[in-house]
C-alpha cells in the first residue's frame, strides 16, 4: 500500500512539475530545508529563496547550538543580518515562515528530536545541504564525520520524506584534484567510503596517522578527499532519484546579489585579495599563466536554485552533477594579482601597511628566499616601532599568517583543471525557456573579471573591515611607496654586501 501511495504521489509531483513556466511556481507551496544555513553559500541561498519565492510553505534550516549561544541567539542573529533588509522591506511576512531546527551534521540522526524529525518528514519536499567544515587542515576523522557521514545522515532524512521532489548536494569542483580534467561524474576512490568512515570510528591515532599520510599524497588535504567520499554516498544511495550534486569552484565575493562585493567571512582567496591590497603579501606562490577559477558566490546560489528545478525533469539512472565553474570564460593568477594591485593603488585601504605589490613566483625554493628575507627585517623595525608607541606589534605576525596562507592554497595557485559542464549548459539552456528566467544568472561568459576584482575589494572594505574610503588613505599610500623604494634599494645593497663578503 505504501509503494502505491508513493508512486501516485510521485505521478501527482510529475504531472504538476510539467505544467510550471516559472522558478517561482516551482517552490510554491513546496517545504525546504537548508542545512549549513549559516555558512555563505547557504545564507545567500536562504535569502534569495526568500527574495524571489514568497510563496515557499515554509524554510526550515537547521541550526546547531553553540555552548555560549543557544539556538534562538543563533537564529535572531542570522535574520538580523542586514544583508535581509531587503527582504524585510519588500515581503516581511515571508520571515514568518523561516524556522529553525535544533539539529547538527555531526551527530547521528543529525541531532533532532523526535518531534523536529516528524515535522520535517512531513512537511519538506526539496533538501539543500550545504553544511561543511571548510577548514583544509582539519584532521581526518573530524572532516569524515561532518562532510561525510554528515551528507549520510541528510540522505537517509530526506529518503523518509513523505512528499520528496529533489535533493541537492553542495559539494565542490575540487573534489577530484588529482585529475587535470574534471567530467560531471561521481569519480570512485581506491578507499572505498564505508571503509574509511569504519577506520574513523573506531579512531586510532596511529592509523589514522598513517591512512592521512596516504590520502595526502594523492589529494591536497582532507577537505578535498571528505567531500570525495560525500559524493560517491550520494551516488551509491540516491539513483534513479530525482537528486543532484553541484560542485562550485572557488566561490567569491557576489557579483550583484544581494548587493555587489557581499561577503560574510574571510575565505582563502578573500584573504589573498586582502592582504594583497594592504601590502601585506611578500610573495605567492603561483603559476602566473594558470587557470583561476572563481565564481561569484550568487552564481553560485543561482545554479543551486535551479538545479532543484532541473533534476526534477528528467530521472537519470546515475545522479546528476553540475560543474559550477567559470572556465567558459578563464582568468588567470598573473592576472588576478595585477588587477589587485591596480585597483589598491588607485583606492587604496586605510590602513594599508605596505605598499602593494608582489611577485608571483612558481619556484618554491626562490619564493621560500624572497617571500622571508627582504621583509623580515623591515617588519622586525617596524614592530619594535610600534612597541615604542606602546602599539601592538602586528607586522611579523601578518608576515606569518601571510606565509601560512599562501602555503595552504599552494596546490591550487600552481595546478589548473578544465572542467566539462555539458549539465550546465543544459540546466542554462531550460531555464531561458521559463518566464522568469530573468532572476537567475547562470553564463559567466561575458564577465569583466577586472571589474568584478573592483567589486571584490569593495565588498572586503565593506563587509569585512567595515570602513569607508578616506581620502587621507593616499597620502598614507604615497608615504608607504617611497619607505617602499628606500626599503628595496637598501635590501639590494644589504644583499650585494653579503655576496662580496663570502665571495672576497
Amino acid at each position: 500500500m505504501d509503494t502505491i501511495n508513493k508512486e501516485s504521489n510521485e505521478n501527482w509531483i510529475n504531472k504538476r512539475l510539467n505544467k510550471m513556466n516559472t522558478l517561482e511556481e516551482f517552490y510554491a507551496g513546496n517545504g525546504i530545508l537548508v542545512t549549513g544555513a549559516t555558512g555563505f553559500v547557504g545564507i545567500g541561498l536562504l535569502e534569495k529563496l526568500m527574495r524571489v519565492c514568497p510563496r515557499i510553505t515554509a524554510i526550515f534550516i537547521l541550526i546547531r547550538p553553540k555552548t555560549n549561544e543557544a539556538l534562538e541567539q543563533r537564529f535572531k542573529k542570522l535574520i538580523d543580518d542586514p544583508i535581509y533588509d531587503g527582504v524585510k522591506a519588500k515581503n516581511p511576512s515571508v520571515l514568518s515562515r523561516v524556522y529553525p531546527v535544533k539539529g547538527d551534521v555531526s551527530l547521528p540522526d543529525l541531532g533532532l528530536s523526535r518531534e523536529d524529525r516528524n515535522l520535517l518528514l512531513e512537511k519538506v519536499n526539496i533538501v539543500f545541504h550545504a553544511a561543511a567544515t571548510v577548514r583544509f587542515n582539519e584532521p581526518l576523522h573530524v572532516a569524515i564525520n561532518v562532510n561525510t557521514k554528515g551528507t549520510a545522515r541528510v540522505i537517509e532524512l530526506w529518503n523518509e520524506l513523505r512528499h520528496p521532489i529533489s535533493f541537492v548536494h553542495v559539494s565542490t569542483a575540487f573534489s577530484n584534484a588529482n585529475l587535470h580534467e574534471i567530467g560531471e561524474k561521481v569519480y570512485t576512490t581506491s578507499l572505498k567510503p564505508s571503509e574509511v568512515i569504519d577506520m574513523c570510528d573506531k579512531f586510532d591515532k596511529t592509523l589514522m596517522n598513517q591512512i592521512e599520510e596516504r590520502i595526502l599524497r594523492t589529494y591536497p588535504n582532507t577537505y578535498i578527499f571528505s567531500k570525495n567520499l560525500a559524493e560517491q554516498i550520494v551516488a551509491s544511495k540516491c539513483k534513479d532519484l530525482p537528486v543532484a550534486i553541484v560542485r562550485p569552484s572557488i566561490i567569491g565575493a557576489s557579483l550583484e546579489e544581494p548587493c555587489p562585493g557581499w561577503l560574510e567571512n574571510i575565505s582563502a582567496i578573500t584573504g589573498i585579495l586582502l592582504l594583497v591590497s594592504k601590502g601585506c603579501a611578500t610573495a605567492i606562490l603561483a603559476r602566473k599563466d594558470a587557470r583561476l577559477d572563481v565564481v561569484p558566490v550568487d552564481f553560485v546560489v543561482d545554479t543551486i536554485i535551479c538545479t532543484a528545478w532541473h533534476v526534477t525533469l528528467r530521472h537519470d539512472h546515475e545522479v546528476k552533477v553540475y560543474n559550477c565553474t567559470s572556465n567558459a570564460n578563464p582568468f588567470k593568477w598573473g592576472q588576478l594579482k595585477d588587477a589587485v594591485v591596480k585597483c589598491s593603488i588607485e583606492t587604496p585601504l586605510n590602513d594599508t601597511l605596505w605598499y602593494p605589490g608582489c611577485p608571483m613566483i612558481a619556484n618554491r625554493y626562490i619564493y621560500n628566499v624572497l617571500s622571508v628575507i627582504p621583509y623580515v627585517l623591515p617588519a622586525f623595525v617596524i614592530d619594535i616601532f610600534l612597541r615604542l608607541r606602546r602599539s601592538k606589534p602586528t607586522m611579523m605576525k601578518l608576515l606569518k599568517n601571510g606565509h601560512k596562507l599562501f602555503t595552504s592554497v599552494t596546490y591550487f595557485t600552481t595546478h589548473e583543471w578544465t572542467f566539462q559542464r555539458d549539465n550546465c549548459s543544459d540546466l542554462a539552456k531550460k531555464v531561458k525557456m521559463l518566464n522568469d528566467s530573468d532572476m537567475v544568472k547562470l553564463d559567466l561568459r561575458d564577465m569583466d573579471w577586472e571589474k568584478y576584482v573592483a567589486i571584490y575589494l569593495m565588498g572586503i572594505r565593506k563587509f569585512i573591515l567595515k570602513q569607508e574610503f578616506k581620502s587621507i588613505a593616499r597620502q598614507r599610500l604615497a608615504r608607504l611607496y617611497w619607505i617602499h623604494q628606500v626599503t628595496k634599494i637598501s635590501g639590494i645593497i644589504i644583499l650585494l654586501w653579503i655576496i662580496l663578503y663570502f665571495v672576497y
